[in-house]
């Protein structure tokens, strides 16, 4: 009987082991399961933000296909330009919206479709602005290319042709327009003088202003001078003392071909006197690819 008993107690316990076993397997599987869950957490936190991120961008490009579309419909002239950079915003759109996974790499290029609407925006602006005050201008143009009324009621077409060019922002403007007398001392030097018996020539200075619409190249600006009794100042009457202005032949005073880079340009064209200049109020009309780009006005004294 002792010796049972003792053999008894020596047989393992099978059961404290299972349970240590059993113990074990629990704390890895629930380690697993902790594990799995934060990697869970991870994988929606960046999915969420991926998602957040793709539809900042979608939001970008349909603001842009907008406001392309607005333009359009504020500026009809520039409809085709304006068509093409909607029709890239659609296909970036449509990348934007396709795309797996980060979206950061369209992120540079929807700045710099940004960027170049705000350029169009400012150009758009300036030429309204310009347009405004060649606006004010046209209505001088009336009086200024003949004397008679017939002549008058031309202008008055012509005025609106001008004035429907100048709304598509593609006609050249001048300001800072200075008419002098001038009297020239020795050397060449050249003294302004505002008496008509003493000025042996005529001197406008002006500038053409920036445009980057109009196409860039050679230009002829056409000077027509017009003295106090409606005449034109012109070294001859036939057609090579001309230009064609909306179907019109008229005369000018004097040109000047000039090497246009769509950057403000500063320019002097002379007329020199084949006789003496009578004092009053002289017209000054500049002229360049068909339009009036600049009117004034100066005084000579007796």
């Amino acid at each position: 009987m002792q010796t049972n008993s003792s053999d008894f107690r020596k047989k393992p316990n099978y059961f404290m082991y299972l349970s240590i076993v059993l113990f074990i397997a629990c704390a890895l599987l629930t380690w697993k399961v902790i594990s799995f869950k934060q990697q869970i957490n991870v994988v929606t936190t960046e999915r969420d933000s991926l998602s957040t991120e793709k539809d900042q961008l979608v939001t970008k490009l349909e603001n842009l296909k907008k406001q392309y579309d607005q333009l359009s419909k504020d500026n009809a002239q520039l409809t085709d330009m304006f068509n093409q950079e909607k029709e890239h915003v659609e296909k970036l759109l449509a990348k934007v919206k396709n795309a797996q996974g980060s979206v950061t790499k369209y992120k540079n290029q929807i700045k710099s479709m940004e960027g170049r609407l705000k350029e169009y925006e400012q150009q758009i602006e300036d030429l309204k602005k310009q347009n405004k005050d060649l606006t004010a201008e046209n209505f001088h143009i009336k009086t200024v290319l003949d004397s008679t009324s017939t002549e008058n009621k031309t202008l008055a077409t012509h005025n609106q042709q001008l004035t429907e060019t100048v709304n598509k922002g593609s006609a050249l403007t001048t300001y800072d327009i200075n008419t002098d007398g001038i009297v020239v001392k020795a050397k060449g030097k050249e003294i302004p003088t505002k008496k008509s018996k003493k000025a042996e020539k005529l001197r406008v200075c002006f500038t053409i202003g920036e445009n980057a619409i109009t196409p860039a190249g050679s230009k002829t600006v056409y000077l027509r001078i017009a003295d106090p009794s409606g005449t034109i100042l012109a070294t001859g009457s036939g057609e090579e003392y001309s230009f064609d202005f909306q179907g019109k032949k008229l005369q000018y005073s004097a040109k000047e071909q000039v090497t246009y880079n769509n950057k403000a340009q500063d320019l002097c064209i002379y007329w020199v006197k084949a006789k003496d200049f009578v004092p009053g109020t002289y017209t000054v009309d500049l002229f360049a690819d068909g339009n009036v780009i600049g009117t004034s006005t100066f005084t000579l004294e007796k």
